[in-house]
């Protein structure tokens, strides 16, 4: 089942450009992860358009998101955004901590902890600070965890069917 939704966001990616083929890159990949999961999350309320924040350095390209969310149009409806204070991080749906913000970790998961965010990164440590997914490598795969037990303290509903993709810890 990963390897469904791995080689799904990866068809996505090349897909969205000629010529955008040959420059994927493991950020790339991970910025489509995280367009997909706004799909498998329903909020109290609907946002339109999601929001998905990036804290912290950004590791994205500015052409990659332009070309994943016209690729994802009619889709899904959302936005990136770059908060560069911790006040800013009520206003996102999806919460991309980088590893820049290591550090503040703890603040920002503390700003947003009655909100209806979720909140993601690439940091290995992030799941036990209150991260609900991290992204991995695993055998040369793009994979996630969820920490089922924040995810279920927070106001979101996880699809069951990311749930089937994802490793769960608690």
């Amino acid at each position: 089942m990963i390897k469904k939704i791995a080689v799904w966001t990866l068809l996505l990616v090349l897909s969205a450009g000629a010529g955008f083929a040959d420059a994927v890159t493991e950020y790339d990949l991970k910025a489509a992860y995280l367009l997909n999961f706004a799909s498998y999350i329903e909020w109290p309320r609907q946002p339109e358009p999601v929001t998905i924040c990036v804290y912290g350095n950004n590791p994205f390209k500015t052409a990659t998101l332009a070309t994943l969310l016209e690729a994802k149009a009619g889709q899904i409806n959302a936005d990136f955004k770059y908060p560069r204070q911790l006040g800013q991080l009520t206003d996102c749906n999806i919460l991309y901590l980088g590893l820049s913000e290591h550090e503040d970790f703890g603040k920002a998961v503390t700003m947003v902890h009655n909100a209806p965010v979720l909140i993601v990164t690439d940091v290995q440590d992030g799941l036990p600070q209150g991260v609900m997914i991290n992204l991995f490598t695993e055998s040369n795969r793009l994979r996630f965890e969820i920490n089922i037990n924040t995810v279920l303290a927070s106001k979101l509903k996880v699809s069951s069917k990311l749930l089937k993709l994802a490793k769960i810890v608690q």
